[in-house]
């Protein structure tokens, strides 16, 4: 079974806290030791297959005693060569990304979240999606991932950091604990499983 993507994590998570600062240069693909949430920099072939995913993605957040909940359709391509993804919201496109395994190319609309970090787009992708083994590999000292079908946690010594439920196979649940914001993501049918009307 294919886990559903995870493709606009960061972008919808601009919207919920701000991002960890960007990896130091050189850190590809390792990740990055930073205050927040590790920083993956994994090459596109460790991914081991390709995707093409159309999702529907709710951010939930807390803000002045509140929780905020915001709406977006994400767009992901990945195969041995890139990473591509754009973010759309309100009929416009919010960003596209596009990662070769060495440098992070990102289009940021005008009113795109200033707090909005394309590496930490990234890092969050590739936390839900690569390969449990690729990941630990490039964790820095004192991280670690626990994986199950169903389940991911990343740790920091003790601490969990992210979770990442796959409660189906079309739903994916993230939360960021130190950023304070949980991701539903719910992956669409391809116009070429739909059935009916075009």
């Amino acid at each position: 079974m294919t886990r559903p993507a995870l493709s606009a994590l960061l972008l919808c998570a601009a919207l919920a806290a701000g991002c960890a600062g960007p990896a130091a240069p050189g850190t590809s693909p390792r990740a990055a030791a930073a205050p927040g949430p590790a920083l993956l920099r994994l090459p596109p072939a460790s991914l081991q297959r390709e995707l093409r995913l159309q999702q529907h993605i709710t951010v939930e957040y807390a803000k002045h005693g509140r929780t905020e909940r915001h709406e977006l359709l994400a767009l992901l391509e990945a195969d041995a060569a890139r990473t591509r993804l754009a973010a759309v919201a309100g009929g416009q496109v919010l960003a596209r990304l596009d990662w070769d395994g060495s440098e992070l190319k990102a289009v940021r609309s005008p009113w795109a979240p200033a707090e909005l970090q394309p590496e930490r787009i990234l890092s969050d992708l590739q936390l839900s999606l690569w390969p449990a083994a690729a990941i630990r590999e490039a964790l820095p000292g004192g991280w670690s991932l626990d994986d199950t079908p169903a389940l991911r946690r990343l740790r920091q010594d003790h601490e969990t950091v992210a979770e990442v439920r796959f409660p189906d196979a079309a739903t994916t649940v993230f939360t960021q604990y130190r950023d304070g914001y949980r991701l539903t993501i719910r992956t669409l049918p391809s116009a070429s499983t739909q059935g009916g009307d075009a």
